[in-house]
């Protein structure tokens, strides 16, 4: 009998928690406030989360972007040093008057006996 007893305060427990009257009883109306503070507090920390990891993946893609751009850069101003010494190359020819010219034709291979 007494297992009886306990099946139905169990069944009664289940049925006040399902129904929500667990939440009217003094005891439970004095953690309110607390439990709606740790429920915010979950809230708060679970958007700080969701605005963190999208900050890395952006921070992620921009740092992706700077190396790209730093590449690109590097590249750009090697061509322009290149540029500067042929420039520069021209000039000191010009000046020294050495009578070289560029030339116009592509260069071709001189072969002996057909080889």
């Amino acid at each position: 009998m007494a297992k009886g007893a306990n099946d139905k305060g169990v069944m009664n427990s289940v049925a006040q928690f399902l129904t929500g009257g667990f939440l009217t009883s003094e005891k439970v109306k004095g953690f309110l406030p607390i439990f709606a503070v740790i429920l915010l507090l979950s809230l708060v920390s679970t958007e700080i989360g969701y605005r963190a990891y999208h900050l890395q993946k952006q921070n992620a893609k921009l740092e992706k972007e700077i190396k790209d751009l730093r590449a690109e850069y590097v590249s750009t101003q090697q061509i322009l040093i290149n540029k500067k010494k042929l420039i520069n190359l021209r000039e000191q020819i010009e000046e020294k008057d050495l009578g070289l010219k560029e030339s116009k034709t592509p260069a071709y291979t001189i072969s002996v006996n057909g080889k």
